[in-house]
């Protein structure tokens, strides 16, 4: 059990760092998957001038750019760039377009002779045959998949119709990525002028050298050489930006990541060290006998205390090894699995060796530390009482409550000091510099923090024991045994303390970690809903070619709300929602004005164009801080609907309509003051940072074309920096207000009633069709939408419905609570073998005097619900606090405590603890005999 307890650990950390190190691609399989076989290939740099430079990595890392433009600079010719020896393989990508009804989805393209030998290693022919003649192409599988085709059927798309007759796994992205590949000669002249990305790849013998990629950079043409990936220059060939030119932000992820998982391999290391020695502490009370015996003929209690050791030594050697072994077999069999699938996440299997010897450094280290406690404590066992098979009280050493204290102390100091450092250097340049030092500090004051409350929790199950005559007889009897035998008591309360531990700061970080998703999040519309404008204004496309349009030429189009709404219907299902929503044109059409003005060599438009806001009373401004955070970060002034001004949203910035508007915004039943105000022509606002004292809004009317209508948003003379611009009005009106805010921050200040709307002067218009589906949507509803709408719109549109944060908290949250629950009820359950084993002499003399097999379970229940509770108390304390510290240090990060899962986690792991206790005492004991001295 031993070695089990101590490979499991090191097994999930040999198999996470195998999987994290499989995740980056050495320089050779960055090259083939890169470059194939080619000696590297040769991009435009879109630099300004002849000063730009590149790193080693060329297009897949950093780049330098220093002095002023150049307007002579003109961009490369790639093709006359190719140097003297090199055969020259163009690669170019497009994005053509493919019908699905009415709508052209975008699909991309690559243009290259991608089974040329010189791209082995970069594609690799999965099924099927090379194309014969210019009807044919070649796929991903995934485009296979989208569009629900067989090998050799026909794809109609921009660049002609093809049957696809094989497929071709892209080494540098995933299967599922839809995307058909062309050759050269296959696209139409008008779309291969006007590529979307080129590169030229170059094949020949010479390798391509640092000078040759500093010559292609005065150019403007950067250069990604297989000689340089493999064999890159020194710091000092590249120059006084080596530094910033050689940064990996792969290996800065993967530190990170490293930083933070290292707390939590800490706290398991720390869980599996206390359950070994509680077993060791067991295993070494049952030869208690024999090492008497050992003491008994002349052996000193060193030569003890190194006869158990020793057990630890080979345990933890053995643990060890089989954990880092069959760790890095099954990350190995993971990657390979994941590569069959296509999943590019994993170039490689790579088993660093290092590592997996320091693994079973780590296992030997557990084993010895974990032996180390018990085999004092038998060593000084008294040599006539281990001869006697009796047990003495433990006599408590009041050293180990001081040194808890001190550790106790010394953590809280710790912890305060990676605080100041961090509270120091917040809003410095140097602040990043100092994570990792704060980040150890805290790893640092966990570690301590746990030992100090293991080393106090003698002295607590002390103080909660003194009072006990109150309690049934179970409960006393468990209670004075926990006080008697603390040997057998902290060991499994500390075992239990460790698991509780790792899972209360596994609850806080996920807690936290979803509360700061959620918050970032831009909310546009409530959950599966989504908009689609009534009017849109396309461009008349100028002879300069694809993408160039002529901005004095614009053409507005609206479409019927209610044929639109059939069409949805039909292609979504009847369960489908609509809601026009009419309001004011926004600030788009002003923009659009300024931008034409713009081109014709105007200032502003020549008359003013109107958009209407809601001004914020003085006294509601933001305040921000020098990190350009809100200086409080919990004022309600910094949050809600519209609090940054948001006005490129779809929906009308202020509504007109009624209540079932104000519903389909809200996504539920507005309040009975919502619906009062809107039928007194009032307005109903998402956010009271926008009211008034007096229970009023102020709108304003502004020119947004108008650079004076927004006042500075620089620090004043007082210092202080707000949120949001201040709007000068042209005019303000007030309207009667209430507010009834929406459940996420949408971009909307508020409806008003169309009566309102003609007091206020705002230009009302049907302006969006709001769509609420019941669920969300798939890949091919989504096409057959974009078919619907191109049906009415003569275009593409893109559109997205409303999904929310990529994960939903409180589902994650209860998931990680139940596998807290099982990491801590199988220490808990372990703890319980391990005392019910140790204790069963103390069961056979309770038979012995009467006791019935009930008050035997029940005394076994008693002693497991105490040590699980007590252990899931202090562990979670121990968990969270930390785990709080260190998000503490970022300013602006949630702290959320999850207190239902806690209390959940407290109340399940003692209760299901005592029940298996319950369930597994023996109602009969077996036959012990009487040992004699001999």
């Amino acid at each position: 059990m031993i070695i089990s307890l101590i490979a499991l650990p090191i097994f999930a950390m040999s198999l996470a760092a195998t999987l994290g190190l499989s995740m980056l691609a050495t320089p050779a399989e960055t090259v083939a998957m890169e470059l194939g076989q080619t000696q590297g290939r040769i991009g435009t740099m879109y630099a300004q001038n002849g000063l730009s430079q590149q790193g080693p990595r060329g297009d897949l890392g950093p780049q330098h750019s220093e002095g002023e433009p150049d307007p002579n600079f003109t961009s490369p010719n790639l093709a006359s760039m190719v140097p003297a020896g090199y055969q020259a393989l163009p690669w170019r990508s497009f994005n053509l377009t493919v019908p699905v009804g009415a709508a052209n989805v975008v699909l991309p393209n690559v243009a290259a002779d991608v089974l040329n030998p010189a791209f082995e290693g970069k594609y690799t022919l999965l099924d099927g045959h090379a194309p014969t003649s210019a009807n044919e192409a070649l796929g991903s599988p995934g485009l296979l998949d989208r569009f629900g085709l067989t090998m050799g059927e026909k794809l109609t798309t921009s660049a002609g119709a093809f049957a696809i007759v094989g497929t071709i796994r892209d080494h540098g992205s995933d299967d599922d990525v839809s995307r058909v590949y062309l050759k050269q000669e296959q696209i139409p002249v008008p779309l291969a002028d006007h590529p979307d990305q080129e590169n030229i790849y170059l094949l020949g013998e010479k390798p391509l050298t640092w000078a040759d990629a500093n010559a292609f950079n005065a150019k403007a043409v950067i250069l990604t050489s297989r000689n340089l990936l493999l064999d890159p220059p020194s710091m000092a060939e590249i120059g006084p930006h080596a530094k910033d030119l050689t940064a990996d932000a792969r290996l800065d992820s993967l530190g990170s990541s490293a930083l933070a998982a290292s707390l939590f391999g800490v706290l398991a290391l720390l869980e599996v060290g206390l359950l070994a020695g509680a077993a060791f502490a067991v295993g070494a009370r049952k030869q208690q006998r024999d090492l008497a015996l050992l003491a008994a003929s002349g052996a000193e209690s060193s030569m003890v205390r190194t006869t158990v050791t020793a057990s630890g030594l080979w345990l933890g050697l053995a643990g060890g090894v089989v954990g880092a072994v069959l760790g890095s077999i099954a990350a190995a069999v993971g990657v390979v699995v994941m590569q069959s699938q296509g999943i590019s996440r994993f170039p490689g299997v790579h088993i660093m060796w290092p590592v997996a010897l320091g693994l079973v450094v780590v296992g030997v280290a557990a084993g010895l530390v974990a032996a180390m406690v018990p085999a004092r404590a038998v060593a000084k066992q008294a040599t006539l009482a281990a001869l006697k098979s009796g047990r003495t009280a433990d006599a408590p050493s009041k050293w180990t409550a001081r040194i808890g204290l001190a550790l106790l102390v010394l953590a809280t100091v710790v912890m305060a000091a990676a605080s100041l450092i961090t509270w120091v250097s917040n809003g410095t340049d140097s602040a990043y510099t100092w994570t990792s030092l704060t980040t150890s500090l805290v790893i640092a004051g966990a570690v301590m923090l746990v030992f100090a409350l293991i080393c106090l929790t003698g002295s607590i199950i002390k103080l909660i024991t003194a009072k006990t005559s109150w309690l049934p007889i179970p409960l006393r009897l468990a209670s004075r045994d926990a006080a008697r035998n603390r040997g057998r008591t902290v060991p499994a309360v500390a075992a239990v303390l460790a698991a509780a531990t790792l899972s209360g700061a596994l609850m806080v970080v996920t807690a936290s970690i979803m509360a700061q998703d959620n918050e970032n999040y831009q909310w546009r519309y409530n959950i599966n809903q989504t908009g689609i404008p009534l009017e849109y204004t396309s461009y008349t496309q100028t002879s300069a070619g694809p993408g160039t349009t002529n901005l004095s030429d614009p053409k507005t189009s609206r479409i019927n709300p209610a044929k639109l709404s059939l069409a949805l219907k039909g292609a979504l299902g009847q369960d489908t929602l609509t809601q026009v929503l009419r309001g004011a044109p926004g600030t788009s059409p002003c923009h659009r004005l300024l931008e034409q003005a713009q081109a014709a060599g105007l200032e502003k438009p020549a008359e003013p164009c109107y958009g209407w806001a809601l001004a914020e009373p003085a006294a509601n401004r933001c305040e921000m801080a020098a990190d350009y955070k809100p200086k409080d970060l919990k004022d309600f002034r910094c949050k809600g609907s519209m609090s940054n001004n948001g006005f490129g949203g779809d929906v009308p910035s202020i509504v007109v309509g009624g209540e079932s508007e104000l519903a389909a915004l809200l996504g539920r039943a507005p309040s009975s003051a919502a619906s009062q105000v809107l039928r007194e022509d009032g307005i109903v606002i998402t956010n009271r940072i926008y009211l008034n004292e007096d229970h009023t809004a102020s709108v304003i009317t502004y020119d947004p074309t108008d650079p004076l209508s927004y006042a500075a948003t620089q620090p004043g003379d007082d210092g202080k920096f707000f949120m949001r611009p201040s709007l000068v009005a042209a005019s303000t009106q007030k309207l009667a207000a209430v507010v009834d805010a929406p459940d996420k921050p949408l971009d909307f200040y508020g409806v008003v009633s169309p009566a309102a709307a003609a007091k206020l002067g705002i230009p009302v218009d049907d302006r969006l069709m709001l769509v609420t589906v019941p669920q969300a949507l798939t890949p091919a509803q989504k096409d057959n939408l974009q078919g619907t709408l191109a049906s009415f719109m003569g275009q593409s549109y893109g559109i997205q419905i409303q999904n929310g944060p990529a994960a939903n908290i409180t589902m994650i949250l209860w998931m990680v609570v139940v596998g807290a629950a099982l990491v801590t009820l199988s220490a808990a359950g372990i703890t319980a073998g391990l005392a019910l084993a140790d204790g069963r002499n103390d069961h056979a003399t309770l038979a012995s005097v009467g006791a019935d097999p009930r008050l035997r379970k029940a005394l076994s229940a008693s002693q497991t619900l105490m040590t699980a509770f007590l252990g899931t108390v202090l562990g979670l304390f121990a968990g969270a606090v930390p785990i709080v510290v260190l998000l503490s240090l970022s300013r602006g990060t949630p702290i959320v405590v999850p207190w239902l899962q806690f209390s959940v986690l407290l109340i399940l792991v003692p209760l299901f603890g005592a029940a298996a206790a319950w369930m597994f005492t023996r109602g009969k004991l077996p036959m012990s005999r009487r040992q004699t001295l001999a």
